[in-house]
């Protein structure tokens, strides 16, 4: 399409003998046409455009004051000289009832004649209607993507692999290049006080998409505040890559979270191929899983974080009898009232039983912690020493969290 903008910009370039722009409707320049006025007939407003692609706030305001976009046909720009900028005429370019941009020219010296600015208004036209053709067309490739990026995710192997073949064919994603997949996740409240929502989170993933260069990635959001991210790249992304990514995604959602936890990235493991890329879209949202029901994660989850959770959130854990936690594990949660000696237990499993180290991360000396042993032991009738016993009471303790039976750590 820019090619075809230039091509409007200076068809009438060369009939009207001066310079024509395009910006879109932020006022970001798109084409514009090489000078051949004057020096003094070129402001330092246009010069400013050219060179960073944007105008000054307040250049706008005052641009915006003259009722451009209002407009349905030319609109005279006063000029405001203490700040470098001449006098213009503004053409909106529109199509369908919708806004595409502005069409400008300079005329500082007041001589553009009113057959002149019919010819703008006619370029206008042209320019409005391949901006539309454009928008049209990148809905529809966009919808496609989403499609497939769906099927190439789907449970059903013969949909990927066709998906896959698709994808690679109109190479828009290497067949065998490294894929990981990125799951966002929107707190049920955010949804609830934001009806933007999930807009924000597709612009804020494309957006995102957009700066992976020279990775490819695909974007789709879905129902419930949620968004996936596909990236596949020639070279594996790092660890550290992928975080920072999902960092930056967490930062760009900010102004519609409440809270840090009201957003959270699952990522998940870097394969090979498309075909394989479910495995990492499953392990990510497992991630999701394992973080909306066991405190002490952050609002990035990695799937080489979540340990053992990895493993016991493939248990089909609404159809798990009563029993699955040990007996002896539910005596000591029902008689713990303040949890301490629950989060003993737990921290001295993951320290793999080094009273040295956990009395330094309970912050109690050792005698304490071996007082509250002692305690677990009688409470629970299950022996420390015991490695099926400490293997019971460490697996009970990280699925109960995963159904909810214990209460938030802080």
């Amino acid at each position: 399409m820019q090619d075809e903008l230039r091509a409007v910009c200076e068809g009438l370039a060369a009939r009207l003998g001066r310079a024509v722009a395009i910006d879109n409707p932020s006022m970001r320049l798109l084409v514009h046409t090489a000078h051949h006025e004057p020096h003094d007939q070129v402001d330092q407003t246009r010069i400013t455009s050219v060179l960073t692609m944007q105008i000054p706030d307040d250049v706008r305001e005052h641009i915006m004051g003259a009722g451009v976009a209002a407009a349905e046909g030319p609109v005279r720009v006063p000029g405001w000289p203490e700040r470098g900028f001449y006098n213009r005429v503004a053409v909106p370019i529109r199509c369908d009832g919708r806004l595409f941009g502005y069409l400008w020219l300079i005329d500082e010296d007041l001589r553009i004649t009113d057959q002149q600015l019919q010819l703008a208004a006619e370029a206008a036209i042209v320019a409005g209607q391949l901006m539309h053709r454009d928008l049209l067309l990148g809905d529809l490739r966009r919808n496609q993507e989403q499609m497939l990026l769906q099927d190439l995710l789907s449970a059903d192997r013969s949909t990927r692999t066709s998906a896959a073949a698709e994808l690679a064919a109109t190479c828009r994603l290497p067949y065998e290049g490294h894929v990981v997949v990125l799951t966002v996740q929107l707190a049920e409240r955010v949804l609830e006080r934001s009806a933007t929502a999930t807009t924000e989170l597709d612009l804020a993933l494309r957006q995102l998409a957009q700066r992976l260069i020279p990775a490819d990635a695909m974007t789709t959001t879905r129902s419930g505040g949620r968004g996936i991210l596909l990236v596949a790249a020639a070279r594996p992304p790092s660890a550290e890559q992928l975080h920072g990514h999902a960092r930056s995604l967490c930062a760009e959602l900010a102004r519609i979270a409440g809270a840090s936890q009201d957003v959270r990235v699952g990522i998940g493991p870097v394969v090979r191929g498309l075909e394989a890329a479910r495995d990492s879209y499953a392990r990510a949202e497992v991630c999701l899983q394992v973080a909306a029901a066991v405190p002490g994660f952050g609002q990035v989850v990695g799937h080489d974080e979540i340990g053992v959770y990895g493993l016991l959130a493939h248990l089909p854990l609404g159809a798990l009898p009563a029993d699955a936690v040990p007996a002896g594990l539910r005596t000591l949660m029902t008689k713990d009232a303040s949890g301490q000696l629950v989060d003993t237990l737990e921290t001295y499993l993951d320290t793999a039983g080094d009273a040295r180290a956990s009395a330094t991360r309970l912050n109690v000396h050792r005698t304490s912690l071996y007082y509250r042993l002692s305690r677990i032991e009688q409470i629970s009738g299950m022996s420390m020493v015991s490695g099926g016993d400490r293997l019971s009471m460490h697996l009970g303790i990280k699925l109960a969290r995963l159904l909810g039976l214990l209460p938030l750590r802080g």
